[in-house]
Formats: structure tokens, C-alpha cells, sequence
């Protein structure tokens, strides 16, 4: 495969994008009509020494813009001191040479990057500069009949640009903020729609393809057993009804509170726990897996989103049990009351498994015991044990406290 080319004229979009070349461009820019229209450099008489001072100012000047989005407020200084510079000079001898433009640029690109204070105070330092060229305007005349005309003109010209460019500045900040608070919004939206889809993939596969799976694996021991074994295939297939209904209400409240505006998906689950574990093994036995339960230590109180979190775990580690161990398998559950919640659940592997049992996994259903435990700060585990399979699994008694340490 050749490697792809860069797009014609990539290169140049490129060089003229960058905002160094964009701050030269607007310095050779400032500077060039500030020299002609605030100085004097081809007026007659005027010698090459008056050039030089012009470019001792002028050049300065030009160099510091480069750098106004870096260093703003320097930038800023730098300039208002060349200019004050100039202005003092033009006042006290016959060099002329008053700049302004360059305030202009500096003083907007504070305004644009800093805080209100910063603008606020180069917006007012701002009157010196402006001060000393309506000055030297006026102390130009001979007549004292025009110097008023001249100060109205002066004003005219140097207040309304000085506070354009100051506005402009600050509304060019007020709509950066605006709309990076508008990415940042939308940003949370799509982040709060992620983890919605993930918590709503979770429980579809809690509900839905547990109860599924455990329905096939009696429908094949249903069938097996037809035959030598009516009242039992009966038995079995009333059970794989009762699954089948019981499935089918928690989707319809699931879906119904997907319908639902502001209402939380765990809401339309019917709030299970570590004492519905009866009817769940029950189950895994009715698929021909012989399972212990053994419980150690005192039980204490859960919260509903832990005692859920931790029915979950032992229902898709029991579940995965039938379908990737098989009939004929020996399995334990071990629930461990100490400082934490302790489960696990290991099998021996020993079973007969059907080869169409193998399409019943989903793949994410580790992922999603993973992602719940880890919301309460606890750990799982699931490796290979021995023949068989083991998975363990850690819970905080107390939620609220690991999330008061976390936010912490």
C-alpha cells in the first residue's frame, strides 16, 4: 500500500494558518501605516539620523507583537512604553513620531486573554499615550482659535478606537468562554449518553441474557429428558415459562422507564439481592450443575445498589457456569462477611458441554460486573482455577464512605 499524499497546497494552508506568520503579517501591518501616519519619514528636511530613532521605535515595536498572544500583558508594556517614548521625544524636539496602532493591538489582546482587572488597567494607562499625542497636537498650533477644533478632533479619533478595541476585545473573550462552556456542555452531554447506553447494555444483560441462556440450557435438558423422563420435561418446561414472564416484565419496565425523562434505568429493575439467591441456584441446578452455598461471618446491612451489585456478580459467574462448564459440573459459592464482602464463586470444570452453549455468551458480561464493582471502589477477579474457573469479587460495606474518599 503507498503511503497517502498530503492534499495540494496542504503545506501552504498550513504555514498561513500559523499564528506566528498571522502576528508578523499583522505587525508589518500595524507598523508600516503607523510610521507614515503618525511619524514624518519622508517629509522634506528630514535626515537619515531621525530615521534611525524611527526605526529604534518602530522595529521594537513590530518585535513585541510577535509575541502579544504569549505574553500579553508584557507585550502590552512594552509597546506603552515605546509609544510614551516616542510621544515624550516628539514633545521635547523636533523628531516626530507619535505611535498608536500598536496600542491598539496590544491593548485588544489583553483585553481579549486576560482578566477584568489586567484590561481594566491597560484601558486606563491607555490615557497616557493617547494624552501626550493630543498634547503634542495641540502645542503644535500657532493659533489658540484652532486648538479647541483640534482637541474635539483628537478626541474624536482617539477615545472611540481606544474603547473599540478594548469592547471588541472583551466581547471576543466573553464568546470564547461562551462557547467552551458550550463544548464542554455538550461534551458532558455525550459522556452522560455513554454511560447511559453502557448502564443500559448492562442491565439489558442482567435481565435479558442470563434469563435467556438459563432458558436454553433447561430447554436442552427438557428435551433430553422427554422421553425417559415426562413429569420432570414438564416440570422443566414450566420452569422455562416462569423464566420467560419473569424476563419479559423486567424488559417491559425497563423499557418503559427508558421512556421515561430523568428516571434512572436501575429504577425499572425490580431491586434483587444476596437473599434472592434461593430461586437463582435453584435454577443452575435445574441445568444439571450441582452448587453449594456456603455463607462465613455475620451478614450486615447493604445498601440496595451493593446487595444488587453483589446478586449480579454471583448471577453471572453461576450463569457462565452452565453455559461454559456444563451438566454434571461441581460448583461453590462462598459469601465472606468481614471489613468487606467477599464473594466467590469456583467450579471444577467437570462438566458435559453442548457445543451449542458456546453461542450463549454475550462477551460483556465481566466487563459489566467489572464496571459495577468499581463504582464502589471494589475489586474482581476472574482467572482460571485448578480444571475449572474462578471468580472473586470485593465489596465496601459502606458505599457512601468510599464515595466521600473518592470525591476526597
Amino acid at each position: 500500500m503507498e503511503p497517502q499524499q498530503a492534499p495540494a497546497g496542504a503545506g501552504t494552508r498550513r504555514w498561513i494558518r500559523s499564528a506566528r506568520v498571522q502576528d508578523a503579517a499583522l505587525a508589518l501591518a500595524v507598523i508600516v501605516p503607523e510610521a507614515f501616519f503618525f511619524g514624518a519619514p519622508i517629509a522634506p528636511g528630514t535626515r537619515w539620523p531621525a530615521h534611525l530613532v524611527l526605526a529604534a521605535f518602530a522595529l521594537p515595536e513590530a518585535v513585541a507583537l510577535l509575541f502579544r498572544r504569549r505574553w500579553p500583558m508584557a507585550v502590552y508594556l512594552t509597546v506603552w512604553a515605546l509609544a510614551v517614548g516616542a510621544s515624550v521625544l516628539t514633545i521635547l524636539t523636533d523628531f516626530h513620531f507619535t505611535p498608536y496602532f500598536g496600542i491598539l493591538v496590544a491593548l485588544y489582546t489583553v483585553a481579549r486573554q486576560c482578566r477584568r482587572p489586567a484590561a481594566l488597567t491597560a484601558l486606563a494607562v491607555t490615557a497616557v499615550p493617547v494624552g501626550l499625542d493630543t498634547a503634542d497636537i495641540l502645542t503644535s498650533l500657532g493659533s489658540p482659535g484652532y486648538r479647541t477644533a483640534a482637541l474635539v478632533t483628537a478626541l474624536a479619533f482617539y477615545l472611540p478606537l481606544t474603547i473599540a478595541a478594548w469592547g471588541v476585545g472583551r466581547w471576543s473573550r466573553a464568546t470564547a468562554a461562551a462557547a467552551d462552556h458550550d463544548r464542554l456542555a455538550l461534551a458532558r452531554a455525550r459522556l452522560a449518553v455513554t454511560h447511559e447506553r453502557v448502564r443500559i447494555a448492562r442491565e439489558l444483560h442482567d435481565i435479558v441474557a442470563n434469563a435467556v441462556a438459563v432458558i436454553v440450557m433447561q430447554a436442552e435438558t427438557a428435551r433430553a429428558t422427554a422421553a425417559a423422563d415426562p413429569p420432570r420435561a414438564e416440570e422443566t418446561l414450566g420452569r422455562i415459562e416462569d423464566l420467560g414472564r419473569g424476563a419479559m416484565a423486567e424488559l417491559r419496565r425497563l423499557l418503559r422507564l427508558l421512556r421515561t425523562a430523568d428516571a434512572s434505568v436501575e429504577d425499572g429493575v425490580r431491586r434483587r439481592g444476596l437473599a434472592d439467591l434461593a430461586p437463582l441456584l435453584e435454577d443452575v441446578r435445574r441445568a444439571g450443575v450441582l452448587i453449594d452455598l456456603e455463607v462465613h461471618g455475620s451478614p450486615a446491612h447493604l445498601d440496595e445498589s451493593v446487595d444488587l451489585t453483589a446478586y449480579r456478580l454471583v448471577q453471572e459467574a453461576v450463569t457462565n457456569i452452565t453455559k461454559h462448564a456444563g451438566p454434571g459440573s461441581h460448583a461453590e459459592v462462598r459469601i465472606t462477611w468481614a471489613d468487606v464482602l467477599r464473594l466467590d464463586v469456583v467450579d471444577d470444570g467437570a462438566g458435559h458441554l453442548t457445543a451449542t452453549r458456546r453461542d450463549l455468551s454475550t462477551g460483556h458480561g465481566l466487563i459489566g460486573l467489572a464496571e459495577r464493582i468499581a463504582l464502589f471502589g471494589g475489586e474482581l477477579s476472574a482467572t482460571p482455577y485448578r480444571s475449572g474457573f474462578r471468580v472473586t469479587a470485593t465489596l465496601p460495606l459502606a458505599p457512601g464512605a468510599v464515595a466521600a474518599e473518592r470525591a476526597g
